[in-house]
């Protein structure tokens, strides 16, 4: 991917390699004396939070990356056409009209090809789900009646098909079921294996050529000319066997998305039904783009912030190996309650951290019976955040508390130093507890501050007190 994309900016890259570290089982707990696993993940959580940040911001992060935010499934509708249509004139240098949308969706196809055939690789809509209003069934409806509705008013449909759709075949017809198609470089009737994933276009049935313009023609068969194999038009001639054969792939799903390129992708991310979105699941979306991503992401960026958490990971909730047993932490066994947003976690169980250290901090703050949360977003009136390590409240005051354990490495030491400077600016200094390494892991020094916390007396290492 980073070859494809070379030129075009890095934000997809940087973005989508959040995740494919966030799945990795090292994120979930390093084994013990391994400090360079600990050292590599801080770091690349450090890079995380400023590629977070710039997305949090949305519209254009770089020539590779868009972010469009949306609340309802209408709104979505809306920005999913603008954005799909707003490409395609910068693509094809055409004006939109907007009582003839197909002209400009056939030129957008065709870009490329000097004998005009449309490319299904051209673009792809993405959604982990099939159902509701940010599933592929309604945004297929919504794409299709933009694309081709004229048709759909003047023909109809066959199975919910009509003229020039894009589909997706749904089962494998293979030697004992194959499908009948017309061969146009022997000019024959043959049989033909078709593969679950194959993308095509729907063409006019030859018998048709020359009935379908007419008044009052209504539309009782098609064929489909899919990628790779345009020369053989596969007939389908009943209801029954669009249905049982084809779906609109105006939107599929990331899984039938898996092992395809597209140059342009959108990339559909719900906030509020995201069990089933994985880290695995959100790295191989955003990777199938080979030129353009636009992130189509509800509400906030919430949804990101929980993909890399480690126990949103499919990979470290598999609880066997081909060589060793490796028992899976009792925390992903029991998901639901990692999704309810602003739980408080007050025992080690419940809660997953990315270093040793922190390790000791929550299961001190657990100890106390002090309520904390983990990396939850600390948001700025201008609407910029961070991530604080640990924010806990103790005697009705908040307070977030930031681990530093590799001011040696010069990048993490800029990443704090800019961090710092944004508590500041934003008047939350007085409020954030900072400790370090410089002289190994203090068990006794993090227990001391919490227990002044406890006792609202005694020194605090605060950020207001320290010189950057």
């Amino acid at each position: 991917m980073e070859q494809r994309l070379a030129g075009a900016g890095t934000a997809l890259l940087d973005l989508a390699g959040l995740y494919v570290r966030a799945s990795s089982t090292r994120a979930v707990a390093a084994p013990a004396g391994r400090q360079d696993a600990d050292e590599a993940v801080r770091i690349a959580d450090a890079r995380a939070q400023e590629i977070l940040r710039r997305v949090q911001q949305g519209g254009d992060v770089d020539p590779s990356l868009r972010v469009e935010f949306w609340s309802t499934g209408e709104e979505l509708a809306e920005k999913l056409v603008a954005a799909i249509e707003r490409d395609m004139q910068e693509d094809t240098g055409r004006p939109l009209d907007p009582e003839r949308a197909y002209e400009l969706w056939n030129a957008a196809y065709s870009l490329g090809d000097a004998r005009g055939r449309w490319d299904t690789t051209y673009h792809q809509v993405l959604s982990p789900y099939r159902g509701d209003l940010y599933g592929t069934d309604h945004l297929n409806a919504v794409l299709q009646r933009r694309r081709a509705g004229v048709l759909l008013d003047r023909v109809g449909s066959l199975g919910g098909v009509t003229y020039f759709d894009k589909v997706i075949q749904v089962r494998n017809r293979p030697r004992s079921d194959l499908a009948e198609a017309y061969n146009t470089q022997t000019r024959a009737v043959e049989r033909v294996e078709l593969f679950n994933g194959d993308i095509g276009f729907v063409k006019v049935h030859a018998y048709d050529s020359r009935q379908w313009t007419k008044p009052g023609f209504r539309i009782r068969r098609f064929q489909v000319a899919f990628a790779r194999k345009e020369h053989l038009w596969v007939n389908f001639e009943a209801v029954g066997a669009v249905e049982d054969n084809l779906d609109l792939a105006y939107a599929i799903s990331i899984h039938k998305a898996q092992g395809s390129e597209f140059g342009r992708v959108y990339l559909i991310i719900p906030k509020y039904r995201r069990q089933l979105l994985t880290p695995e699941l959100l790295y191989t979306g955003l990777t199938r783009a080979t030129r353009h991503c636009t992130l189509f992401v509800q509400e906030d960026i919430s949804p990101l912030l929980g993909m890399r958490r480690p126990e949103a990971s499919a990979l470290a909730r598999i609880n066997s190996s081909l060589f060793t047993f490796r028992p899976v932490p009792p925390a992903l066994l029991n998901l639901a309650e990692w999704y309810e947003e602003g739980k408080v976690h007050r025992t080690l169980v419940d809660i997953m951290v990315r270093s040793k250290s922190e390790v000791i901090i929550a299961n001190l703050l657990a100890d106390r019976g002090i309520p904390f949360t983990y990396e939850t977003p600390l948001y700025a009136p201008d609407g910029t955040f961070y991530l604080p390590d640990f924010t806990l409240t103790c005697r009705g005051t908040t307070w977030y508390w930031e681990h530093l354990g590799l001011m040696h490495d010069t990048g993490y030491r800029a990443h704090w130093q800019q961090k710092a400077e944004w508590y500041r600016k934003h008047g939350f200094a007085r409020q954030v507890i900072v400790t370090t390494e410089s002289k190994g892991v203090d068990s006794a020094a993090f227990a001391e501050i919490i227990d002044n916390l406890l006792r609202g007396t005694g020194p605090l290492p605060l950020l207001s007190d320290i010189a950057l």
